[in-house]
Order: structure tokens, then sequence, then C-alpha cells
């Protein structure tokens, strides 16, 4: 009997095992964060499908997710006037997906240099308060540590945070030479989680989906789809708008 229940557990554990060479590997492969550096090319979308797609010099990153409030903040770029120093960009891939990316996006707004519209907006818009305390009067002991009161802070900035998810795909030259071009590139660093093993099959990139039409129009095929891409409003606030 007890040989039997043996055989039978092993079989088992052969069928589990054989359900997906995926699964196996990633229990047999070693996955580390390993940083390369893009630099961004271009940015387009289509605000009716809630896609932004950033164009790099390596892949083409496509969000579908966490795009419309990205796009609303960006539709008021000129109204909080945007400037390079205001954004922070983090960008990784997924620990089991090398095709799945997300990047967050942050903008930080000194409180003295806003107009009170500019402030309204931000406010009506989930921006994070940045607070300071405020100034300690003569006769403080600076030596003690103090725990401070709401009411003894004070804003002194804002922050907007946007997480977008999407995909990335390698990308084509064809494409790369003809898309509206930023003034000025972006580079950022993407931390990529990668399988140690040059030999693993896990986790292939994807060639990119989209194509340049006759009239060089960008688009991307889905479903038997095309649909046509016009610059994001972005690349004319990066940089041409921005004082640096």
């Amino acid at each position: 009997m007890k040989k039997i229940f043996i055989t039978v557990l092993l079989v088992g554990l052969a069928i589990f095992l054989s359900m997906g060479c995926i699964t196996k590997q990633v229990w047999t492969d070693k996955v580390r964060g390993v940083p390369y550096q893009e630099r961004i090319l271009s940015f387009y979308n289509n605000k009716d499908e809630g896609k932004i797609i950033f164009i790099g010099e390596k892949y083409h990153y496509i969000f579908d997710k966490g795009t419309k409030e990205f796009t609303t903040f960006l539709e008021a770029k000129k109204g909080l006037k945007l400037k390079e120093n205001h954004l922070g960009i983090y960008a990784t891939t997924n620990r089991r997906d090398r095709e799945k990316v997300e990047v967050s996006l942050n903008f930080e707004f000194k409180k003295s240099n806003l107009t009170q519209e500019q402030q309204s907006w931000l406010e009506g818009h989930n921006a994070r308060f940045i607070r300071r305390p405020l100034p300690r009067k003569d006769g403080d002991d600076y030596d003690i540590p103090v725990i401070y009161a709401p009411e003894q802070m004070e804003i002194d900035g804002y922050v907007l945070n946007y997480h977008l998810l999407g995909k990335r795909y390698q990308a084509t030259a064809e494409v790369n030479n003809h898309v509206v071009k930023l003034k000025n590139p972006i580079n950022i660093e993407v931390v990529e989680f990668k399988v140690t093993d040059k030999k693993s099959t896990l986790y292939k990139v994807a060639m990119t989906p989209l194509s340049v039409t006759a009239d060089a129009g960008l688009i991307i095929i889905g479903a038997g789809v095309a649909i046509i891409y016009a610059p994001f409003a972005l690349a004319n606030w990066a940089y041409e708008s921005i004082t640096k």
C-alpha cells in the first residue's frame, strides 16, 4: 500500500510539473534586477482607446492602465507651467513576465512658485501635500526631539503621482525613424528583472505591433483593426515649453 501511495505521488508530481514549461522554469531560474538605460524619443497616444505609447530606442512601451488620469494632467500642462525638474520617473519590468512594464511618474511642485489657481487645480486632482514644520520660536531647545502637531506644520508643496501599466516590445528602426521626435529626448533608467541563465527560453520580448503607413502615420494593429495614433501633447511639452 505504501509503494502504491509513493508511486501515485510521484506520477502526480510529474503531471503537475509537466503542466507548463514556464512553471518549471520559474522554479529553477534565478531572477535578478538589472538596470538598463533607455532613451525616449517620442510620445504617442490614443485618448479614445486609453493608450499611451513611449517610443524608446530599445523598446516601445504601450500603456493601457492608469492613462486616463495622466492624460487629464497633461492637458493642464500649460496652466501648471511644467518644468523638467518637476518630473521624476521610476520604471521596472515585471518579475515573471519581461513583456509587462510599469512606470511611476512623480511631479513635485513648490508652493511658493504656484499661483492660487494652480494650487486649486492640484488640490482638486488629489495632489498630496508636502508639509514642513513652522519656524521654531526663539528660546526653543533644539536638542530636544519634537513631534509636530498638524497646526505646527505648513504646506510647502504638492506631489502628483501616476502609475502606468502596460507592455513593452522590441523597437524597430522603421518606426523609430518616422515618429515625431522630441526636441530633447528623455533618458531614463529601467530596472529589468531577468533570468541569469542566458539559455533560458522564458520572458521573450515580442516585436513591436507598431508600423508605419505610406503617409508616415503611426498605427497599432490589434484584433484586425488599425488605430491611428496622433503625437501626444507631451511631445510639445517635452521640451519646447520647459525651462531648464
